[in-house]
């Protein structure tokens, strides 16, 4: 006969794990040693049991509980991650290094040196989507271009 319906509290329930590298398993599996495993097909006879052996003589280590660790040692972290070495980081607060340059450098408009100065000329970006065009149906040329790129090249060209 089966047991009572509708939702039975577990009389021991299993602790919720935490995210990512602070998670643990919750199911009572083994937690201080790894399973043997047989490995078949080893080169030589003999050889399975030998990793048998050395398998039960070399239990793994429980796994040690994490630390927990505060938001400044977490941020403290991913500076240092981002931040290659050898280069210091300029502040936002930090004075200009070309104190010369007006801000409209680069700029169609604006005192400083114009978009001529990047290389730009104000009649090319116009015909940027032409170029873009003449590209994507140069590369569907090929043959080994792949059907979406032949397919889309064959919308632009329309």
């Amino acid at each position: 006969m089966a047991g009572k319906g509708g939702y039975q509290a577990p009389a021991n329930p299993a602790p919720v794990s935490g995210p990512g590298s602070l998670s643990r398993r919750t199911d009572g599996g083994p937690g201080s040693r790894q399973a043997q495993r047989y490995v078949a097909n080893m080169p030589n006879y003999g050889d399975g049991q030998d990793m048998m052996d050395i398998q039960g003589g070399a239990p793994m280590a429980a796994t040690p509980s994490p630390t927990p660790v505060s938001a400044s040692q977490m941020a403290q972290n991913a500076q240092q991650q981002a931040q290659p070495q050898g280069q210091p980081v300029t502040p936002l607060s930090a004075p200009t290094a070309r104190p010369n340059e007006p801000v409209t450098a680069g700029a169609a408009l604006g005192p400083g040196p114009g978009m001529s100065a990047l290389g730009i000329t104000p009649g090319q970006t116009a015909n940027a989507g032409q170029s873009t065009k003449q590209i994507v149906q140069a590369l569907a040329a090929h043959p080994d271009a792949s059907p979406e790129l032949q397919k889309l090249a064959q919308s632009l060209g329309q």
